[in-house]
């Protein structure tokens, strides 16, 4: 009788499907990687037209939100401390503190409880993704038009670079929040330096136009 010799894979066959499956998960995690950065594109964009609407509501009908704006508790604040004394003023509720952050950065999102004491709340930097405006300028910057335009809020010099060129902005003129790039800007008439604009926390932010009236 002949007997047939069981056969196995040789070293180079499996190579090749070693290969061949490394390639086919390349090519998925790379799919899966640009989905997710797709989502978290969006969401951010949600997220802050989200605290924009609410801000921009809470301005026009609520007396007792723009007292506080115009002249009250939040008046002289700015940047993180506005968006904190917004809390501790009750302009904000509770349901607004996720909203503080940015889904594609490193921040954290604090416990609403920390809320349930609001004579010790404070914001954690880590805790805030956005810049704010100036409580007493923050109706006149929301109604600018025109070439008074302005950006209202944008991402935080912390978060100045999570979608890589495009900066998270919403407009004083604007109906949604938008993603921007120096180009743009520059077509628009702004001109920002190389330097100027990996610094945006000491060289942009409350002072180069549009950026102006938005602080870390």
């Amino acid at each position: 009788m002949i007997r047939h010799a069981k056969r196995g894979f040789t070293l180079v066959e499996l190579m090749v499907v070693i290969a061949i499956i490394g390639l086919l998960a390349s090519v998925l995690a790379t799919s899966v990687v640009s989905k997710m950065k797709a989502a978290s594109h969006d969401l951010d964009k949600k997220v802050l037209l989200d605290l924009y609407n609410n801000l921009q509501m809470k301005s026009e009908t609520d007396e007792k939100a723009r007292m506080a704006l115009i002249r009250g508790p939040i008046a002289e604040k700015r940047g993180r401390e506005f968006w904190e004394a917004c809390f501790k003023a009750k302009v904000f509720d509770k349901e607004m503190l996720p909203k503080m952050i940015a889904k594609s950065g490193h921040d954290i999102e604090m416990d609403r409880r920390s809320l349930d004491d609001l004579d010790t709340f404070i914001l954690d930097p880590m805790g805030c993704s956005w810049t704010g405006p100036q409580g007493n300028e923050c109706m006149y910057l929301m109604s600018a038009r025109g070439k008074a335009r302005r950006v209202v809020i944008c991402a935080n010099s912390r978060n100045w670079f999570n979608h890589e060129d495009e900066i998270l902005t919403v407009w004083s003129d604007g109906e949604t929040a938008e993603y921007i790039t120096t180009e743009q800007l520059n077509g628009w008439g702004y001109e920002f330096s190389e330097e100027a604009w990996q610094s945006p926390g000491t060289e942009i932010f409350g002072k180069a136009k549009p950026f102006d009236g938005v602080y870390d």
